[in-house]
């Protein structure tokens, strides 16, 4: 870069030069030009003037002087320009030989440093790893020496193996020719451009495995001193202090992995909104592909586990899987919402219990009517040897939807796909089945169209050993993973065999299937394949050093973008909502759980004479119009045919009215009074003044949690007995025994009628149409059926006035015939015709109420006076029956609302504050609740900037992370 500016700063000093040179040539060539008639003149002038001529003319020898130190200093420009370039052209040719050049970092991460291992030491175990390191050292040093002199005396030890002429030594000369091509003259001969032949591709191919087993072989061993070297400082620390200290404290620290620390930042990125197109730009390997391709198999060959659940010809992958493999002593796997149950990947049982739980997470996460789901289920596996990396597992592309799938499957499979592989910076690994023909692939368009240049696509062809035995054409294999037979363009091409077909086959089985196939694979023979393409574990480590080189290239300008972000909500916070301070959903709860916790604990602090006046308030309304039902039905009984002021028929109905009290306290009075005290509970929970700080953001998710601890609360059933024994007692007072109380059973009784007398005259008002005031006010008028029912009811309430019943009965609960007769026959006096008996018996009920309710009012106010003939057992009383009646009930009231304030302020509040923090705990993890019933914009916009100082928060401890493994002096044994 710094070449190609040099050069491009050279060419416009060149230019700019060349412009001035050319204006000053033009310049002084004008000026000879105007000199030649001066010097003529000059000489034909007097000697005065020859000095001028000879001054003008050095002045004319300066300036082409001038002229030519310009024209030599352009020149030297270009020469200087035309080196830059010459430099920044050999710059870019050494680049891209560099970049051409096999990549060997793979080694380093075979080849690990046991630097760690050495710190803190004991029992030997250092010594054993030394050991192995001073071998793996000594046998890769060897080998190098081993290749140098081959190098040097090849064609010596060539022609000593010829000049022999031992069997042994022609089977040596034979082998050593087959290797280094030398010729007869025991020279090295030049590299040709043809196929190697297949004993050569078979030596190659079982060094390649025997070098793989020895190398798993030591890694194993080294994992093994590993794990005795930290039991050891284990029981060491321990033994010396007893506990471990985890994150300092001068304790063991516990590191996190890179690809630990990588994997919670993406975590966090999923939860995030997905509006923040930002956060979709960190890299991850998506694992695409038709359905039964085998995508799943070749990701549980790179994890060595088979963690997925299977199924033949179904689709079994509903939702993206989100898998992080990382590097660990022992084969695990966990979810990243549930840490603490560990599946041990080497049973058969955590297996089958792991992909029973991913099955049943995947249908969870689909919604009622759905197939598939974009809801990510996240997944760690550790294990040795694995590498490291995120891979997400998608659903199959499919082409036709079948029975039994939601309506537009095959386009919400085609858009979850398109939405993970639109992250510029993801590594797409394409996976295709060998025995289908490319043609019919619905992902290789799929993949083309977000990856047109092949950047980041890495293709994978399963089933080469069922390709292999359907005699699939060697030639068609090899143009495909050759990318001459699609337009489709990729990184990399690689063949891999994921099994033999068997459902419970391990992945050791397999790995050794894969093997042998490939060794003995006619492909193979033939050339189709190399051997940098074959086996699932060169896939895997391509996979992974192409996501590290991503990752580091990449990650610095995303945690810049997210800083941007952040910056951009933060502004628009403090525009929209200055002052206030930031709420996460969480905080906002918590702030909810503890206004509603603080409002049940005052309501036990309310005081007991607001308690009962509410309560006894309710319990009015709700019990009182039952007590007058019962006088007036027992009154009309009692009064047929008879004076209502006779000793008999006050008799009767005293006796009727007790008996209908003591049933009512034994059944339904306790019940009902618990129901109204319940309700009363709540309408004071509902009624709290707020608090200074109270956020009306809070309001529905308070509502709904008091509904929902509503549902939860139960009353306690030995109240009800405790009431029925109170209130029977206040029943069974029947004599009156104050003024005060005559007079508090008075008011009682009329402000029952009035209620009651309120709801019949609104009843009939609704019934018969609007009166005459509202007519004339709001221009409404009557129905004919509204009208036809106006002159009924007036009718009847005539005969109730003027004593027309037949039979002389004062205030009949039922019309007789002779009074239907009568009615009847002053309707058609008044030109009303056609009533029937029906109309009149429909329309009676409310009229008769409604008298029967006014003459009880008259009834209140001569029954005001009447406490002395009541004291005095004077016969006139006797009308006044109702009032000692409804003093019964207010005593039963004032006892019910005293014990019922104490049941709540003693037993109740404490229930209820449970039922409250049960609904509480219940929904503090439900995130779905809380999105529910916490919205807004500024609730929204907050939990926005947490979530993105989060997800920048772990991204700069992955930077600082990654950058420490860049310098070894830092930290070693991060990776």
């Amino acid at each position: 870069e710094q070449a190609a500016l040099m050069a491009a700063l050279a060419n416009k000093s060149s230019v700019a030069l060349s412009r001035r040179c050319t204006t000053a040539h033009t310049s002084i060539s004008s000026n000879s030009c105007a000199l030649v008639p001066q010097r003529r003149a000059l000489s034909a002038s007097s000697s005065s003037g020859q000095q001028q001529g000879e001054q003008r003319r050095q002045r004319l020898r300066w300036l082409m002087r001038q002229t030519s130190l310009l024209r030599a200093v352009r020149l030297r420009y270009l020469l200087a320009a035309g080196a830059a370039a010459v430099a920044f052209e050999s710059n870019r040719r050494y680049t891209e030989f560099k970049a051409g050049l096999p990549d060997a970092g793979w080694l380093t991460d075979r080849l690990r440093s046991f630097a760690e291992l050495a710190a803190n030491a004991g029992n030997g175990a250092v010594a054993k790893v030394r050991h192995v390191v001073d071998q793996k050292d000594h046998m890769h040093s060897a080998m190098q020496d081993f290749q140098s002199w081959l190098a040097r005396h090849g064609s010596q030890t060539y022609a000593s193996l010829v000049s022999t002429g031992s069997d042994s030594a022609k089977r040596a000369s034979a082998v050593a020719a087959s290797w280094f091509s030398f010729d007869s003259d025991g020279k090295q001969q030049q590299p040709q451009e043809q196929q190697p032949d297949e004993q050569l591709r078979q030596q190659m191919l079982e060094l390649q495995a025997k070098y793989q087993r020895e190398l798993e072989s030591l890694e194993s061993e080294v994992r093994a001193l590993r794990s005795q070297l930290a039991e050891a400082k284990r029981a060491s620390r321990s033994g010396g202090s007893g506990s471990v200290s985890v994150g300092g404290g001068g304790g063991r620290q516990l590191h996190k992995s890179l690809v630990e620390l990588y994997s919670e930042v993406l975590d966090a990125l999923s939860e995030h909104d997905s509006k923040f197109s930002v956060a979709d730009h960190l890299p991850r390997v998506v694992v695409v592909g038709d359905q039964s391709a085998g995508k799943t198999s070749v990701l549980e060959m790179i994890a060595k586990a088979r963690i997925f659940p299977r199924g033949a010809g179904e689709m079994m992958t509903r939702a993206p899987v989100q898998v992080t493999l990382a590097e660990g002593p022992y084969h695990v796997a966990r979810f990243k919402d549930n840490p603490s149950r560990e599946y041990d990947l080497t049973q058969e049982s955590e297996l089958a219990a792991l992909r029973d739980t991913i099955e049943r997470r995947m249908r969870s996460v689909v919604q009622s009517g759905g197939t598939v789901s974009a809801e990510t289920i996240s997944l760690s596996v550790q294990g040795p040897g694995l590498p490291r990396m995120v891979l997400v597992d998608l659903p199959g592309i499919i082409s036709t939807e079948t029975r039994g799938m939601a309506s537009q499957t095959r386009e919400a499979i085609r858009q979850l796909a398109s939405q993970h592989m639109r992250n510029p910076n993801s590594i797409i690994l394409c996976v295709a089945d060998a025995c289908v023909d490319p043609e019919r692939s619905n992902a290789f368009d799929l993949v083309a169209r977000h990856d047109p240049s092949g950047r980041r696509t890495i293709f994978v062809l399963t089933k080469l050993d069922l390709a292999e035995r359907d005699r699939i054409s060697p030639d068609r294999i090899g143009r495909l993973l050759a990318g001459r037979l699609l337009p489709l363009k990729a990184l990399g091409y690689f063949a891999v065999v994921t099994g033999s077909g068997g459902a419970d086959e391990s992945i050791p089985a397999i790995q050794r299937y894969e093997e042998q196939f490939f060794r003995n694979s006619q492909f193979f023979k033939e050339g189709v394949l190399s051997v940098s393409q074959m086996t699932a574990a060169n896939m895997a480590q391509a996979v992974s050093r192409r996501f590290w080189a991503l990752v580091q290239e990449s990650v610095e300008a995303q945690a810049d973008a997210f800083k941007a972000s952040r910056f951009n909500l933060e502004t628009e916070w403090k525009h929209m909502f200055p002052g206030r301070r930031q709420y996460s959903r969480a905080e906002l709860f918590e702030r909810a759980r503890s206004d509603l916790l603080d409002e049940v604990i005052a309501l036990s602090a309310l005081p007991a004479k607001h308690w009962e006046d509410s309560l006894r308030a309710g319990l009015e309304r709700s019990l009182t119009p039952q007590a007058l039902d019962a006088l007036l039905e027992f009154s009309a009984l009692c009064n047929n045919g008879e004076d209502p002021s006779s000793h008999s028929a006050a008799a009767e109905l005293q006796s009727r009215l007790d008996i209908w009290l003591r049933k009512w306290a034994d059944t339904e009075l306790p019940s009902q009074c618990v129901q109204t005290a319940w309700e009363e509970l709540y309408a004071q929970l509902d009624g709290l003044p707020c608090q200074p700080d109270h956020d009306r953001v809070l309001e529905p998710l308070q509502a709904a949690v008091r509904a929902e601890a509503r549902k939860a609360h139960r009353w306690d059933p030995k109240a009800e007995g405790a009431l029925r024994v109170l209130q029977m007692a206040a029943l069974d007072e029947r004599a009156v025994p104050t003024r005060a109380d005559w007079d508090g059973a008075v008011a009682l009784l009329r402000r029952v009628l009035q209620r009651r007398l309120a709801e019949v005259e609104s009843e009939l008002a609704k019934s018969c149409g609007p009166g005459a005031w509202e007519r004339w006010t709001r221009w409404r008028g009557r129905t004919e059926a509204q009208q036809r029912l106006v002159q009924l009811s007036n009718e009847l309430r005539n005969c109730l006035l003027t004593g027309a019943a037949v039979g002389g009965r004062r205030n009949p609960a039922e019309l007789s015939d002779e009074d239907l007769i009568a009615v009847r026959r002053n309707l058609l006096a008044q030109g009303v015709e056609g009533v029937t008996d029906e109309e009149l018996r429909s329309a009676w009920p409310l009229v008769y109420r409604q008298f029967a309710l006014r003459c009880g009012l008259d009834s209140c106010a001569q029954c005001a006076k009447l406490y002395y003939h009541y004291q005095q057992r004077i016969g006139t009383a006797a009308d006044c029956i109702a009032v000692p009646f409804f003093y019964r009930v207010g005593r039963m009231l004032d006892a019910t609302s005293s014990a019922l304030r104490q049941q709540i302020v003693n037993n109740e509040a404490h229930r209820l504050e449970k039922a409250v923090k049960s609904v509480l705990d219940a929904w503090a993890d439900d995130p779905a609740k809380l999105r529910e019933y916490l919205r807004g914009r500024s609730v929204q916009l907050a939990e926005d900037v947490q979530r993105l100082r989060l997800v920048e928060e772990k991204l700069d401890q992955f930077i600082e992370a990654l950058n420490a493994t860049k310098d070894p002096k830092r930290s070693r044994g991060n990776c």
